[in-house]
């Protein structure tokens, strides 16, 4: 399958991106008379872009009345993610633009990006980026690579910027390009979303979410969520990403991903992201059912320091537990010559070792259960971690992550 065809799956309203901004300026001026003064189109164009989208899409946008047209239920529905996608626009030209800023940007176009690209632009763009070439996105698109160039150099001239550097290894963007790619996938979210808050309104949950899962925290909590959600809407599909807090942050803030699950931060690293705490938890030392040390008498840390430990990734919220838990006895944190971010590794590593792990509870509840892994009775002080959902602070979550949403704060409130 061609990218332009599984794109076109992906985001089945988005390649109506024009006949989109037809019917949100009908909407915001109540005419096509008066939307044909914010559009390069005529009255007659805009009126049969609002006629092919409602019969493309089988939805009536707008009451024909005396007083202008105005907008039904579904039709006010879809314009609010149509104005939020445009939205995302008109900030990769500000946003384009401000990085150019000092630098050999192109001329000034009049900031008309918002109202004159098509989905065509954005996504031979974010094809482009992703395979670094034009001939490679040539292929992937189905097209010429005339036809791509030509339409990166449009891309560029609405934008007055310059978004990327030809080289020897393939194109590199511009910090004016990395900003363009990012709210362009934001834009094409949002007619993702569209499509998804359509189906809630007619009582369907439907659709995609992607679930962002920090491996050493979010425990139980994304899968027993991810199985309930599952049972109650077969029209549903589920992709789970495990991965670094860094590498899950930027994924979400390219809508690569919809939500994190996992430890907090003290200090988040964008001011476009936002935290909901679910609970506190605190961390035990874990070890292999019939482990040696199960029938010693040990009373604290101290007596553990020169055991094998398997450690969290240094930067972690989980790392910085392990080594508050010992200065907490006055001892320095063992030298672990394991660090492991991967929850499965990690007990699979304790299942054939005698090594030690400062673990949550929660997270090996399977493996108690099952005989496997055992908490060792030791107290460990100062270990508590906020776990939490994080997201992008403008966004409106789709009905289908909502309702995932909702479980896992069901959960959480049993789990706590």
């Amino acid at each position: 399958m061609s990218t332009q065809a599984s794109t076109s799956v992906a985001f089945p309203f988005a390649p109506r991106l024009r006949q989109f901004r037809a019917a949100l300026a009908v909407f915001q001026t109540g005419s096509t008379a008066r939307a044909a003064t914010l559009l390069p189109l005529s009255q007659s164009a805009i009126a049969r872009a609002i006629r092919d989208l409602e019969d493309g899409l089988g939805v009536q946008f707008f009451d024909r009345t005396g007083r202008g047209m105005l907008a039904t239920a579904e039709g006010e529905l879809l314009i609010r993610r149509t104005q939020r996608a445009f939205d995302q626009l008109d900030l990769a030209q500000q946003e384009a633009r401000a990085q150019a800023a000092g630098s050999a940007g192109l001329k000034n176009t009049g900031g008309r990006f918002a109202v004159t690209c098509g989905f065509r632009h954005l996504q031979t763009y974010i094809v482009f980026c992703e395979t670094r070439g034009e001939t490679q996105a040539a292929a992937r698109l189905g097209i010429s690579q005339p036809a791509v160039n030509q339409t990166l150099r449009q891309l560029e001239h609405m934008l007055g910027a310059k978004l990327f550097h030809r080289s020897g290894g393939g194109a590199r963007l511009t910090d004016s390009g990395e900003a363009v790619l990012r709210r362009a996938k934001l834009a094409l979210d949002e007619f993702r979303l569209a499509q998804e808050d359509l189906a809630a309104y007619r009582g369907q949950v439907q659709g995609r979410i992607v679930v962002g899962s920090l491996p050493l925290s979010a425990g139980m909590l994304v899968p027993r969520a991810v199985d309930k959600v599952l049972s109650a809407h077969k029209e549903l599909s589920v992709t789970i990403v495990d991965g670094t807090y860094d590498a899950l942050v930027h994924q979400l803030l390219h809508a690569e991903v919809d939500i994190i699950v996992g430890a907090l931060r003290p200090k988040l690293p964008s001011p476009e992201l936002k935290q909901e705490a679910l609970f506190e938890d605190t961390l035990s030392v874990v070890a292999r059912h019939g482990h040696p040390l199960l029938d010693a008498p040990i009373k604290d840390l101290r007596q553990l320091v020169t055991e094998s430990w398997i450690a969290p990734l240094p930067g972690t919220p989980a790392r910085e537990a392990f080594e508050r838990a010992f200065k907490a006895e006055g001892i320095s944190p063992p030298q672990a010559s394991l660090e492991v971010n991967s929850a499965m590794v990690l007990q699979a590593l304790l299942l054939d070792s005698d090594r030690l792990a400062l673990l949550s509870r929660r997270q090996i509840m399977r493996g108690m259960s099952a005989g496997l892994l055992t908490v060792l009775p030791v107290p460990v002080n100062d270990t508590a971690r906020v776990i939490g959902l994080t997201t992008r602070r403008d966004s409106h979550l789709g009905a289908s992550m909502m309702t995932f949403v909702e479980e896992v704060r069901k959960l959480a409130d049993a789990l706590a």
